[in-house]
């Protein structure tokens, strides 16, 4: 089980109003009796643990290496995240964005296929304008961390980035 949670993409969001960065894996648990997510991101382990003899109990990776694998899935677990982290400062729910603008930085090359779902899964979120940065960016030397926290001052406000990455590859 946890080789399976090992393998799936690290996935950082950052609130640029609060200036706060959180981290969750891209992991999902689907309960297929009832058509219902279980849990989302970190939780999934002590879940899964709890639920791994429930032949209806499917884990999900939807995003690996980079890649959209489950549109669906990473819709709602984006949306999940977005809704946990930038939605919700001090317990209290947001009512108007910050910014109609969000950031994708991914560490894996992308082909126009990816911009595109990126751009899509965001879009669906709310978004309407949405810069996606990959390996193939050029940030000026800065670390991806240093180039999404300096990404208002060449971009404009931003309301949310999100980072596809992989803490420890294999």
């Amino acid at each position: 089980m946890s080789s399976t949670i090992d393998s799936a993409a690290d996935i950082r969001i950052y609130n640029y109003k609060t200036g706060t960065v959180h981290t969750e894996k891209g992991v999902v648990i689907y309960d297929t009796a009832v058509n219902v997510y279980k849990c989302f991101g970190n939780e999934c382990e002590k879940a899964f643990d709890k639920l791994r003899y429930d032949k209806n109990i499917i884990q999900v990776i939807p995003i690996s290496m980079g890649k959209i694998c489950d549109f669906t899935v990473a819709r709602h677990l984006i949306k999940w995240m977005i809704g946990k982290y930038v939605n919700n400062v001090d317990g209290k729910r947001r009512i108007f964005k910050r910014s109609s603008k969000a950031l994708i930085y991914l560490h894996e090359p992308m082909s126009s296929i990816d911009v595109k779902t990126y751009t899509d899964l965001m879009y669906m979120q709310g978004y309407k304008n949405i810069q996606i940065l990959s390996t193939d960016t050029t940030i000026a030397g800065m670390t991806p961390e240093e180039a999404i926290q300096n990404a208002e001052e060449s971009l404009g406000k931003l309301d949310c980035a999100i980072e596809i990455t992989k803490d420890k590859p294999l």
